[in-house]
């Protein structure tokens, strides 16, 4: 997440707050258990943004997927399987509950929450008797978009433990050998019961890290070296799986959500576009009773995965899935139920104002709903090269039909509202006076420029996204300024600018672009927090809390800016206020480390040193590495007279302790330290008369 963070001890410093929160568990109604045709576990793996023809089993040369190739070999290779979206979150919720994007709601990246009615693999299988759970390696698929549900495990905490060695501007993401490792961990406590085992690794994503030995020996193809160590974990986790002998008693399913584009139809990454490039993904199935060695030919699509399963194990797929059994397809070479695939993209309109894309695939062809439809028939252009629509108009017309029953007619394509909170904390979050809770319409209606004329500002995102993800933001400016001139309406340039000029400290220039950003109407809820992080420096915080309330209207979920929002309350004098922003950050997380350090010193304002205690303690615990309620229970502590308390808590505080955050107060306490030490009576701050100074408010990205 993007933003300014203040956060507040009782000194009256405000520096950088944590989030935490365990998950939860599932909270199905005690049922009689289904009865199983198969008594197996289910261990789905899910590799982020690997292309298909990078894996040997798929025809690739130069990479080396042995452990990969080795499932396929004694499994089902789906030759041609097609993801829904070619987006992390999207894709595995079509993934997970076997329905296109308009059942499910996951529309986008970001600002959508899986629809609570709808069933997932995991509400099904958990009170089947299934042990469930699940370890995903990147934050975009974080419990708070509620892919977690049926999940009795679900590890997304992204604190590795342990140097990862990434990129400087990258954070939010897990090495595949830690999402293995915590895989394994659950694996030894829970391998004596039936279970259901997610594991999701996101290492081939976007920028391109792979560690050694495979930087070296991929360094002319460091996407290529990433897919080689995500088949190494693949490989350690399947290994596993032997030596426990669970692999004869284990349905294995890998797949990826999506592909990547590397160059092809001028996108580099991913989600803009709907190619093969992005959308053909590996599908491989391999346990008991799967035949070893068929390949399917037909095209399968990501929705059918969730049906597949609960039906190799006899259970219901939940009235739900849209999504088709291949089980006669795997074990007796049937021909896959459904020709039909659809396929959307709402990112280009979500996050540069161009026109969202439609789809429809088949083996024979593939249509593209844009602004400028393109048809492509794969006979005699795999490469999705020549657009044909004019030439086959009845083909275009026959797909855009299926399109529809989809998406629905043109006339009901008008607006969508992302789902930033499920139903259960809007409702508290609107009685707290977030009305909208997050709600902002989105024109879905094709309105906006065409994609592929946008491929010149497309390459320029691309390399300034390269320059900032290694932290080079002067290289990055000059590209994103010229492409601001050429495509003002889109959103992710001023983004992208306002990080820039944040990092750079060049304020008056960052305030301009977020001011630029709401003339263009190309404004969200960051660029308000930005404005209200400028009139924080600026020691105006009046102002700042303006901008800080319109960005809690547009995102509540933002739980940066409403931690800043309630500490500028509580420097104000606006207690009440305070406290109201700070139950909206504990509806959406009751473990929110920040807001239980603000809470502590509210209640320190008003006299209450126990439940003051309570809530330092409660921030402590949901994040040990989070320097500042250590201060506050040592100032409280030194104030009631427990000398050693005060010592070991002052202690934890100085190992935290960064001298860009709390720089003033260190020696402070190193004084206050000295002295309680010495058996002296000095101390750093009196608890009750709470500072109220803001300092420059530390910047994470």
């Amino acid at each position: 997440m993007r933003g300014y963070t203040i956060a507040f001890f009782l000194l009256g410093f405000l520096p950088l707050a944590g989030c935490a929160r365990k998950p939860e568990s599932p909270n199905d109604k005690k049922a009689e258990a289904p009865k199983l045709g198969r008594d197996v576990n289910v261990l789905l793996i899910t590799i982020d943004t690997l292309r298909a023809d990078y894996l040997g089993c798929y025809g690739r040369k130069t990479i080396a997927t042995p452990n990969i190739d080795a499932l396929a070999a004694r499994g089902v290779r789906c030759a041609q399987a097609i993801a829904q979206v070619p987006l992390t979150a999207p894709s595995h919720a079509s993934i997970l509950t076997g329905t296109y994007p308009q059942v499910h709601k996951v529309r986008d990246m970001g600002g959508f929450v899986l629809d609570d009615k709808v069933p997932t693999l995991a509400t099904i299988l958990s009170p089947a008797g299934f042990d469930t759970a699940a370890f995903v390696g990147s934050a975009v698929l974080s419990h708070h978009y509620g892919l977690n549900r049926g999940f009795v495990t679900y590890g997304d905490d992204m604190k590795a433990g342990l140097d990862q060695k990434k990129l400087p501007g990258v954070v939010a993401e897990l090495r595949g050998e830690v999402v293995t490792r915590r895989a394994l961990d659950w694996l030894d406590k829970s391998s004596s019961k039936r279970f259901f085992l997610w594991v999701h690794y996101y290492d081939p994503h976007f920028p391109y890290d792979p560690p050694e030995p495979f930087r070296t020996r991929y360094a002319g193809d460091p996407y290529g070296g990433e897919v080689a160590y995500a088949d190494e974990e693949v490989g350690r986790l399947l290994k596993a799986l032997e030596e426990r002998k669970l692999q004869e008693r284990t349905l294995v399913v890998l797949l990826s959500d999506h592909g990547e584009s590397l160059g092809e139809h001028g996108e580099y990454t991913h989600g803009v576009f709907l190619y093969d490039s992005t959308v053909h993904v590996p599908l491989i199935f391999a346990g008991p009773d799967v035949p070893a060695g068929r390949v399917v030919s037909q095209m399968v699509r990501a929705i059918d995965v969730m049906p597949t399963v609960t039906d190799y194990l006899g259970l219901p797929a939940g009235g739900k899935a849209q999504g088709a059994s291949l089980v006669p397809t795997l074990l007796e070479g049937r021909p896959p139920r459904s020709s039909y695939c659809y396929m959307e993209t709402l990112y280009p309109k979500t996050q540069m104002g161009w026109s969202e894309l439609r789809g429809m695939r088949t083996d024979e062809w593939k249509l593209v709903v844009a602004p400028k439809p393109e048809l492509y028939r794969f006979s005699d252009d795999r490469g999705e090269s020549r657009n044909v629509v004019e030439k086959f108009p009845a083909d275009a017309d026959r797909l855009q039909k299926k399109v529809r029953e989809v998406a629905g007619p043109p006339q009901s394509l008008t607006r969508i509202q992302p789902q930033l909170v499920n139903e259960e904390r809007r409702r508290e979050l609107n009685a707290l006076g977030y009305v909208g809770a997050g709600r902002r319409a989105i024109n879905i209606d094709m309105s906006g420029a065409d994609p592929k004329d946008r491929v010149v500002v497309l390459n320029a995102l691309m390399r300034s996204d390269e320059a900032m993800n290694h932290e080079r933001w002067k290289d990055a400016v000059p590209l994103l300024e010229k492409i601001s001139r050429q495509d003002p309406g889109n959103p992710l340039i001023y983004a992208n600018l306002q990080m820039c000029y944040e990092r750079l400290r060049q304020f008056d220039r960052m305030e301009q672009t977020c001011m630029r950003a709401i003339e263009n109407k190309a404004e969200s809820d960051s660029t308000y927090a930005g404005l209200g992080g400028i009139y924080i420096r600026r020691g105006d915080l009046p102002r700042a809390i303006e901008f800080m309330e319109k960005a809690a209207q547009l995102n509540p979920a933002n739980l940066e800016n409403m931690d800043n929002l309630a500490t500028a309350y509580l420097q104000l004098g606006r207690p009440d206020d305070a406290q109201r922003v700070l139950q909206a950050i504990l509806v959406q997380n009751s473990r929110h480390p920040g807001a239980h350090n603000v809470l502590g010193i509210l209640e320190i304002q008003r006299g209450r040193t126990v439940e003051a205690r309570m809530h330092f303690e409660q921030a402590m615990e949901s994040d040990p590495n989070l320097a500042e309620p250590y201060m506050n229970l040592g100032l409280l502590a030194q104030k009631a007279g427990q000398s050693q308390v005060a010592i070991n808590y002052y202690r934890e505080f100085l190992k935290r302790a960064k001298p860009d955050k709390h720089g003033e107060v260190i020696p402070k306490v190193r004084e206050a330290l000295s002295e309680l030490e010495a058996g002296t009576v000095g101390r750093v701050s009196d608890p009750a008369s709470a500072g109220r100074r803001v300092r420059d408010p530390a910047y994470k990205r």
